[in-house]
């Protein structure tokens, strides 16, 4: 069967960089929402096959090169989340949404502490565990956004 619904995947991971690239105040800039990686990730835990570490890397630096941050940082992290879910995700597809949601929020905690530990080693240096603070609003959005490339995904029969 040949691979349909390509640039769905592509479509939906470009908007959310675009949404994520809207200016917020200084203040508010460590609780934007991670919505860049909870596609990557739905898109990894609904596609294996065809969605992996090679997506992760590439979204990742495409998000270094916006975010102005080390090139590589973003990229190993949501390799390394997007590894995880590979290995989990049959597990993954069988709990509910609320379990997910905090599976979900772990991966995303590890994906941003390795951003920020890399980042120290090559010399920027951090206010303390803000960083983390963009983590419950993410947990927040998980279940309508993953709702809501589910069904994108079943009306354009993305498979």
């Amino acid at each position: 069967m040949q691979p349909r619904g390509s640039w769905l995947i592509i479509a939906t991971m470009v908007a959310s960089i675009v949404v994520y690239l809207v200016p917020l105040p200084f203040d508010w800039r460590w609780f934007r929402p991670e919505l860049p990686l909870m596609v990557l990730f739905y898109w990894v835990l609904a596609l294996p096959q065809r969605v992996g570490v090679f997506s992760a890397m590439s979204l990742g630096l495409v998000l270094d090169l916006l975010d102005g941050i080390a090139v590589g940082a973003i990229a190993a992290g949501s390799s390394v989340g997007a590894l995880v879910i590979l290995l989990n995700y049959q597990r993954l597809r069988q709990f509910d949404a609320l379990q997910q949601t905090f599976v979900i929020g772990l991966i995303l905690a590890v994906v941003l502490i390795v951003v920020e530990r890399l980042q120290n080693l090559l010399g920027f240096s951090s206010d303390g565990l803000q960083f983390l603070y963009s983590i419950p609003l993410s947990m927040l959005l998980w279940i309508p956004l993953r709702n809501l490339l589910r069904s994108f995904r079943r009306y354009y029969e993305v498979a």
